[in-house]
């Protein structure tokens, strides 16, 4: 499942990202910006697929009155159907098409923050054995204190930085990425241990090293020998607003491709067929939201961050079509009056 965040797409990603951080100079700033021109870029396909759902939604009444008329004739039903799409110039299909693309840029987004989440952490890391943890920052955001690891308090991967076991994954994950020379400087720093033939990290250097680190940045308490991390990295507030704001995005916005493709098959369908897919709805309704908090929770809240974003713009996007068209409808019927 590698090639799904680990494609050319994902690297054209990571491009962007550190272009637009260039420009911004703040990585969550830079996540939201480019978060939104992804959004812009598929508006004109979103403004499409709306109004191809609306023409559909106005074919209710044919389409029911061709449905009694062929009850008893299901190939004939479909046939007298799609001539009507035809006519209209409709496509029953093109409500599967933006959820067709923005799931692999999704999964590619994810791939790149992986990336730079990696190459962020193992250059902090290195830049700490070098010049000393003082001179390191940790990159927060509002309440959480490392934009590169979960925005969460429990579980292995709630603290503030990687364990070692943690870092010997991004560095193996990475190791296409990571120049020759850097990982002999990790080496040579203590960080990496190839003395057994297999990649390791040595615990008792590392971890002294990220107390060094939580202590410079004010996140340790006590001595280096006996002192404890006094917060985790965060509390799973974005990973919740992204499930809420995917909750509004489906709630109000009739799960566009769900309502395709049920119409493009309705005809065909019995009732208890359209019950069971009014059901299947209702659930994905709830499971989609549940599923982005787990993913979010578990994955850096720089991704977090994107998800949130992106579906949040969705909604408020939607919401303004909305009321332009509104707007619009409510002038048209001024003028006919």
């Amino acid at each position: 499942m590698d090639f799904l965040y680990n494609n050319f797409l994902s690297d054209f990603f990571v491009i962007c990202m550190k272009g637009v951080h260039s420009i911004f100079a703040d990585y969550a700033l830079s996540i939201v910006v480019l978060t939104i021109l992804i959004r812009l870029c598929l508006l004109p396909l979103d403004l499409k697929q709306r109004n191809n759902q609306a023409k559909m939604s106005a074919l209710g009444p044919e389409i029911q009155s061709l449905q009694k008329r062929y009850a008893n004739n299901p190939g004939q039903l479909q046939k007298k159907q799609q001539e009507l799409y035809r006519k209209m110039n409709i496509h029953p299909m093109l409500g599967c098409l933006p959820m067709l693309i923005q799931l692999p840029i999704l999964f590619a987004f994810f791939g790149a923050m992986r990336v730079i989440a990696s190459e962020q952490t193992i250059a902090l890391m290195l830049n700490a054995a070098q010049n000393g943890a003082e001179t390191v920052q940790l990159t927060p955001f509002f309440w959480v204190h490392n934009l590169w690891q979960p925005d969460n308090f429990i579980g292995a991967n709630a603290s503030i930085l990687p364990s070692a076991e943690s870092f010997l994954s991004y560095v193996q994950s990475n190791q296409t990425f990571i120049q020759p020379q850097t990982m002999a400087l990790l080496e040579s720093q203590g960080l990496l241990d190839f003395s057994s033939g297999v990649m390791q990290v040595p615990a008792d250097t590392y971890n002294t090293l990220c107390a060094q680190i939580l202590q410079a940045n004010g996140y340790w308490s006590g001595s280096i020998a006996d002192g404890y991390a006094t917060n985790m990295n965060g509390f799973l507030i974005l990973p919740a607003l992204a499930g809420v704001a995917l909750f509004l995005q489906q709630k109000f916005n009739p799960a566009a491709a769900n309502n395709a493709m049920t119409a493009a098959t309705t005809a065909a369908q019995t009732k208890e067929q359209q019950e069971a897919q009014g059901c299947t709805n209702k659930m994905m309704l709830w499971m989609m939201p549940i599923f982005s908090v787990f993913i979010c929770a578990t994955s850096n809240t720089a991704f977090a961050l994107y998800w949130f974003t992106s579906s949040l713009y969705a909604f408020s996007q939607m919401q303004i079509v909305n009321l332009f068209k509104k707007a619009k409808a409510k002038k048209q019927d001024i003028t006919v009056s």
